[in-house]
This record gives structure tokens, C-alpha cells and sequence, in this order.
């Protein structure tokens, strides 16, 4: 089944999606609907769902920068975007981050079953142009993933992007994010993210660097993105790992 994620800040909606679509019919798994768009993007992150229903507007993070998020790191990921009569002009920003569909917030019952059926057919699609494309390379796939791996050990210390990647292999971007994780069962990002978090642990722990000086070094330039990314994957602060580790030499 296809997996899907949805957010949106007003309750009537979210209960809208939980009990008046019929998901299994369009053989999806509504996996959870949350309140706001940081929840969201932290359930994406290692998720890996195949739709993505999203707000445009929303307190902290909105679904535009859930759209920018995705188009970077996901591009096969489809995102339906909700939407308000007042605020559509504005849902139609998410157009440069190929948002697939749009569904007004009043016909959400009529339209949003036809931007989900349209969504599973973008995936369709990209999943036989991706197994056409496997078809025909030449190259053993266990080399791309090789060098995939040597240029993120080599550059993740930079900004790097799907599209720098994709670039440097030569293939195109939505092909080789569905390539490292159909590969590596990970997110190519996410394996960015860990290989940055582990350089960090051992800045931490050797160094007396700042946070926001590591968060530099392992090429994270929002700091307090690095320190939220840092808690998460390894349960504690960056001070609090730094902490830990001290105490640890000291016994």
C-alpha cells in the first residue's frame, strides 16, 4: 500500500481525513495526520511516505517549506497541498516545488480522492520510468551506490544538494533518490544527516569547539536545525552529549 502523511492545524480537518476518506479503497495507509508542519517534516524524516498532505498555512514551519523540503531530499515523494480560497494564490508557490495537486479545503471529501488517485499515478509512473532506466544501465548498480557513498564521505563536510549528486553520477535526481533507498532502505539525506551526526560526536567528544562551530564543520549552517537533528537521532542535547562523555572517561 501506498504510505501517506498528512498535516493540518484545524481539527475538523484532520478529523476529515482520519474518518471520511476511505483510504484503503485507493489501497493507501494513512499512516498519521498531525497538527503542524515541524511534526510533519519530523515524521518524513525516516518515514519515507510515498504522499504527503500538507496545510500551505500553518504556525512554524508551513507547507511550503514542507514542499521545499521534500522537492530537496524526496523528489519522487508526491505532496498535496490544502488549501483556503484566501490563501490560493499563495498555495500556488508550491508549484516550483512540483507540488502534484491542489484540493480546497470545502470540497476536501470530493477532490481530495482524485488528487490522491492522481498522485498514486505520478508514482506509477516513476516507478516504471525507474525500473526502465535499471533495465538499461550498464554500470552494476553496487558501483553507483559506491560512489554515491565516496562523494557524501568526501563532501558532507559542504552544502551539498540531491542535484550535486545527481550531477556528479550523471543520472537524474528523482532516479537517484529512489536508487539509495530501494539500496539502502534510508533516505539518501537521512544518511547524510547520520554520517554529519557522527562526525559531531566526535568533535564533541575531542574538541572543545562550540555547538555552532560544529554544526559549521560537518556543514549544517542553522545551528539550532543541528541541535534539534542532534537530540533527535541521538536522544540527548549536543551539551548533554558532550556531558555524558566527559563523565564516561572520568569513572
Amino acid at each position: 500500500m501506498w504510505k501517506v502523511l498528512a498535516a493540518d492545524d484545524e481539527s475538523y480537518i484532520r478529523e476529515a481525513l482520519q474518518k471520511l476518506i476511505n483510504w484503503e479503497k485507493m489501497d493507501c495507509s494513512l499512516e498519521k495526520v498531525v497538527s503542524d508542519g515541524q511534526e510533519l517534516l519530523d515524521r518524513i524524516t525516516g518515514s519515507m511516505p510515498d504522499i504527503v498532505i500538507t496545510d500551505i498555512q500553518m504556525p512554524g514551519v508551513d507547507g511550503l517549506q514542507v514542499c521545499k523540503y521534500i522537492y530537496e531530499t524526496s523528489p519522487e515523494t508526491q505532496v498535496i497541498i490544502l488549501t483556503a480560497y484566501s490563501d490560493f494564490e499563495y498555495a500556488k508557490e508550491a508549484i516550483k516545488y512540483s507540488a502534484c495537486g491542489y484540493v480546497l479545503k470545502i470540497s476536501i471529501i470530493d477532490e481530495l480522492p482524485e488528487a490522491v488517485e492522481k498522485a498514486i499515478g505520478n508514482l506509477s509512473r516513476l516507478k516504471k520510468e525507474f525500473e526502465t532506466t535499471e533495465a538499461r544501465r550498464t554500470e552494476e548498480p553496487e558501483s553507483l551506490l559506491s560512489q554515491v557513498e565516496q562523494y557524501v564521505e568526501e563532501n558532507y563536510r559542504n552544502k551539498i544538494t540531491l542535484d550535486d549528486i545527481a550531477d556528479t553520477m550523471h543520472v537524474n535526481r528523482s532516479y537517484l533518490s529512489r536508487f539509495y533507498k530501494n539500496k539502502t532502505g534510508v533516505n539518501l539525506f537521512d544518511a547524510i544527516l547520520n554520517k554529519r551526526i557522527e562526525a559531531a560526536k566526535d568533535y564533541l567528544r575531542n574538541t572543545d569547539m562550540k555547538t555552532y562551530e560544529i554544526s559549521e564543520a560537518v556543514g549544517v549552517e542553522d545551528a539550532g536545525y543541528f541541535s534539534k537533528m542532534f537530540k533527535k537521532i541521538t536522544g540527548v542535547s549536543p551539551k548533554e552529549f558532550r556531558k555524558r562523555e566527559k563523565n564516561e572517561e572520568t569513572k
